[in-house]
């Protein structure tokens, strides 16, 4: 069974249910994901979180509409993004990088995103490619 690591703004709660079942419904493990946990360790939890990327198979990176903004992509969701993408760039994984919508300009990252969408390093979530 593929695994499958989702990152995204954990105040979209509603988003993050709808993606992590959709995966789950086409036979995929969601091993980590967005979510709060008022009685969590927070160095335990980052942690566990960027082991789940190293070995996972998908990182899906859900830029949903966040506030006012298209394509919302925050400050910790480009570090995990970024960390997916080292792990294929620089240790040579194999970590399917899918993201949801194109990011907005106004992001502070839009111009490395842009660059590594144009690199082949992410590409966009199409329902028939999972």
């Amino acid at each position: 069974m593929k695994k499958v690591v989702i990152s995204g703004s954990a105040k979209l709660a509603d988003k993050v249910e709808f993606w992590k079942k959709s995966f789950e419904e086409k036979g995929y493990e969601v091993i980590n994901y967005p979510h709060y946990d008022e009685n969590i360790d927070y160095d335990e939890k980052y942690k566990k979180f960027y082991t789940d990327i190293e070995s996972c198979d998908i990182f899906f990176l859900m830029n949903e509409p966040k506030g006012n903004i298209e394509g919302y992509i925050g400050a910790s969701t480009f570090g995990e993004l970024t960390y997916a993408v080292m792990n294929n760039v620089v240790h040579k994984k194999n970590i399917k990088i899918l993201m949801l919508n194109m990011p907005s300009m106004i992001l502070f990252c839009y111009e490395e995103l842009v660059r590594w969408i144009d690199l082949g390093w992410v590409k966009f979530y199409n329902n028939e490619d999972i």
